[in-house]
């Protein structure tokens, strides 16, 4: 039985309902209910499994319901025509329309009810007939009931507590039933009876080992769930942490050169202009120098922050390529949005206003950028990229820092 976990809330509430599930499959669960969360999911898990086995053992038991019209004809000649029309002209429609309000979505939290209506109209028919029939034959009709009852409680498996209530109610139909049957002497009607509640038990227990054994297996497979999702979960942190600076969160060199090495394959089989911000905080070593390596720390987080708000496509790769260095590639960007995507950074790191009364280039942090943009071709090296914005940056600080430069290549 294989659950059916697919959206993240439904992992991390399978994560939190780990300890109840352990502890519930340790000390085991009460009158074959699991306890309120876990009850909600195991019925939402198993719920298309169990609507699709009642709706066919459903059309199973109109048929074999239905076979019993040959034997009408010969247990029960005084009125064979009226069971007939009683299977074929009432009950038999009224199973199919069951049958068919299980399919639609407006019904499908009712298909336990619909199925423990399904097995008492199907008794009630029986009894309707030992009622109308003065044959002698009528008291051995009990056993249409028993089929009944075993049918449902252990082919069909209607849950445990639904079983138990429509059997016992079977059973005290049938009492109120024979009593009145005049053809059934009280020796007959006493064995029929214990007959008929023999069957019950017996079903029912079998019903209850089943669920139970269900139930044990479905809290084995979320277990295994909850181990699959904790060691993708774990991969995952372990993958973000590899690819991750710790500091600011931003990827770190090692998953910028992957990343490089991927969008630069890609553009030079699609011919697309690929660009790239080479990003240096002005001063920093006299900020590092006077404010204490903590204020270093925050200034760099800061930064981060600024990047991350300015870079809004999903394919853009933004990352701390060493000390106060960043870089940011841009798949499929010109060099004129590339420039006014640096301007932004370079104005949101100033709006930042953090203090720098030992800079060069004003009273705050403030970072220079350097800017390449190619169309990559084959057999070029994909750090030419990396070269050209680093040159770019260089002649940002050479012209006075605090400004954005992109690669002159006429140089």
């Amino acid at each position: 039985m294989a659950t059916k976990v697919k959206d993240n809330n439904h992992r991390e509430d399978l994560l939190n309902l780990g300890p109840e599930i352990e502890k519930c499959q340790a000390k085991g669960f009460s009158f074959l209910i699991f306890p309120r969360r876990i009850e909600q999911i195991f019925l939402a898990d198993t719920f298309e499994s169990r609507r699709k086995r009642f709706f066919i053992l459903g059309i199973i038991a109109i048929l074999m319901y239905n076979l019993f019209l040959f034997t009408d004809r010969e247990m029960l000649p005084d009125i064979y025509l009226t069971a007939w029309k009683i299977r074929l002209g009432i009950f038999t429609p009224l199973m199919i329309i069951c049958l068919l309000l299980m399919r639609l979505p407006i019904f499908a939290r009712f298909i336990d009810f619909i199925t423990d209506f399904l097995v008492l109209i199907a008794s009630a028919s029986i009894l309707v007939i030992l009622e109308l029939s003065h044959h002698p034959n009528v008291v051995h009709y009990h056993t249409g009931i028993i089929l009944i009852v075993m049918f449902g409680n252990i082919v069909v498996r209607l849950r445990f507590w639904h079983a138990f209530g429509v059997s016992w109610l079977t059973f005290l139909l049938y009492v109120l039933a024979v009593s009145s049957i005049e053809q059934m002497p009280p020796p007959v009607m006493i064995n029929n009876s214990v007959v008929l509640l023999s069957a019950i038990i017996i079903s029912l227990i079998a019903n209850y080992q089943m669920e139970n054994d269900r139930r044990v297996d479905y809290l084995r497979e979320l277990l295994k769930e909850i181990e699959t999702i904790r060691l993708k979960k774990t991969k995952a942190q372990l993958e973000q942490l590899s690819s991750s600076d710790d500091l600011t969160g931003l990827a770190n060199r090692r998953h910028f050169d992957a990343c490089l090495d991927t969008e630069w394959k890609r553009a030079v089989n699609y011919r697309s202009s690929l660009s790239l911000l080479f990003i240096d905080v002005d001063d920093f070593k006299p900020y590092n120098d006077h404010y204490g390596h903590q204020a270093g720390d925050d200034c760099l987080r800061k930064i981060a922050d600024v990047l991350r708000q300015a870079i809004r496509r999903p394919q853009d790769i933004c990352a701390r390529y060493g000390g106060e260095e960043f870089v940011v590639l841009l798949p499929n960007t010109f060099q004129e949005n590339a420039t006014q995507l640096a301007e932004n950074i370079r104005k949101g790191v100033e709006r930042e206003k953090i203090p720098h009364n030992y800079s060069r280039a004003s009273y705050y942090v403030t970072v220079s950028i350097g800017i390449a943009s190619l169309i990559p071709r084959p057999g070029l090296n994909q750090n030419i990229l990396v070269e050209l914005a680093d040159k770019a940056l260089y002649k940002a600080k050479e012209m006075g820092r605090n400004r954005v430069q992109v690669f002159d290549h006429t140089e």
